[in-house]
């Protein structure tokens, strides 16, 4: 099938080409470096637009608008994907605002950088790409150490790191207004942010 080259497509093959070079990629290769990327909402958004046109142009089965209502045009699917894009990287710029890097992380735990990766590597920590660099977000610790209970939290909870950090920090009407960092710290806090946290996995629907 022949392509149709559009203005769209060429911009987005030059930024491809000048942030992953000409070389060949396999998809998981691809993804791994969208991702790593100083701005990766704005490349993922591009390829996730251009897929779900795709899907579009392939799709034969309608929704029942009696139930869904009527299909959205293609402005208002533009307008829904540039909001979700923008909330990403502003939920993004707010997590990675305090966040600390490797070696900051390292000296405020009294351990080594290495053992830093490898607690994120383990699940012991949480970090967030920044570029090729990773950053701790700054919710995960209390005093010199990390909250109690921050694995066994990490390893319950449904989404990735972002969601996660986004979740940690936000008022929780589960436990009494206070955000989930801020619970663990306290004496019985463990039990309740575990809870609340199962509360939002597939099994708890």
């Amino acid at each position: 099938m022949a392509s149709t080259a559009t203005p769209e497509t060429e911009r987005l093959t030059d930024e491809l080409i000048k942030r992953l070079g000409e070389g060949p990629l396999t998809p998981r290769q691809l993804a791994t470096e969208l991702a790593t990327q100083e701005a990766p909402a704005t490349l993922i958004g591009a390829f996730d637009a251009a897929l779900s046109r795709s899907a579009a142009a392939n799709e034969t089965d309608q929704l029942d608008e009696t139930l869904w209502g009527s299909t959205p045009t293609d402005q208002e699917l533009a307008l829904a994907r540039r909001t979700g894009y923008s909330t990403l990287a502003s939920a993004m710029h707010d997590a990675l605002s305090d966040a600390l890097t490797r070696d900051q992380a390292a000296e405020r735990l009294g351990i080594t950088p290495q053992a830093v990766s490898k607690r994120v590597a383990s699940g012991g920590l949480v970090a967030l790409r920044r570029g090729r660099i990773n950053r701790v977000p700054a919710w995960q610790f209390y005093e010199d150490t990390v909250l109690p209970g921050l694995k066994q939290v990490i390893s319950t909870y449904p989404g990735g790191a972002l969601s996660l950090t986004v979740w940690a920090t936000s008022p929780s009407p589960d436990l009494d207004g206070a955000t989930p960092a801020q619970a663990l710290a306290r004496r019985d806090g463990l039990a309740r942010v575990i809870e609340a946290a199962r509360a939002l996995t597939p099994a708890a629907w």
